[in-house]
């Protein structure tokens, strides 16, 4: 209990700093990451379609009992980390987020993005200070364009947000999104924070993009439309 109200505490402290400069968040190094789904193991899940570079730069996650049986289903923060965006970007992406995250790898402090697309809701707003295994959104179909399924990337170059158009489509830019996370289950952190960037995305051009989308309640997995 008294490491849950120190973790809650220190989110809030957290995002009262982050408010002092909108280019830059204080966040919490983390201390491993997990599936975003089924969370922590991707338990009830599979990859239906894989990261392939120049091609298709995420993973395609479904749930195993079949088509459309994971609509609604939770999405979690695959890590420690700071929310980035948090928009409907229409389009072929539909809801999407994106996570910030930093973490020490062979005694230095790197840094990641996860993003999360299709969603059906998005349950944080930007700048928000999510923790590992922290629910953010539900399983979508962007909008009915596609099955339901999340599409799942990871990116090494923080720049990138959800325009791959402007960065090559490879492995300099971006981690094969299992890989990361097999690689990456467990951390040191120290309950450390460090700073990171924020505001740096090249945005989308096309209208209608909203710049605070509200934040809409999580719904029943069961629950079909």
């Amino acid at each position: 209990m008294r490491k849950k109200l120190f973790a809650a505490a220190a989110l809030v402290i957290l995002a009262a700093l982050a408010q002092a400069d909108p280019q830059a968040a204080l966040t919490r190094l983390a201390d491993g990451f997990d599936f975003p789904v089924g969370t922590p193991n991707a338990d009830g899940y599979r990859i239906s379609r894989g990261f392939t570079p120049h091609g298709h730069l995420g993973e395609d996650w479904v749930g195993q009992r079949g088509s459309g049986t994971d609509f609604r289903d939770p999405v979690y923060a695959i890590g420690n980390g700071v929310v980035t965006l948090a928009r409907d970007f229409r389009r072929s992406w539909g809801n999407v987020i994106v996570i910030r995250h930093a973490f020490m790898e062979l005694g230095q402090v790197k840094y990641a993005d996860s993003l999360y697309a299709h969603l059906d809701r998005i349950l944080v707003r930007e700048g928000q200070q999510v923790a590992r295994g922290q629910q953010v959104g539900t399983i979508g179909n962007a909008h009915d364009l596609y099955a339901p399924h999340l599409h799942f990337e990871v990116h090494k170059n923080l720049a990138i947000g959800v325009v791959h158009t402007m960065f090559a489509g490879d492995l300099t830019n971006y981690y094969v999104p299992s890989d990361f996370v097999n690689a990456h289950r467990t951390l040191p952190s120290g309950n450390r924070v460090t700073t990171v960037a924020m505001n740096n995305y090249v945005m989308p051009t096309f209208a209608g993009i909203p710049a605070l989308p509200s934040i809409t309640p999580a719904r029943d997995s069961s629950e079909k439309r």
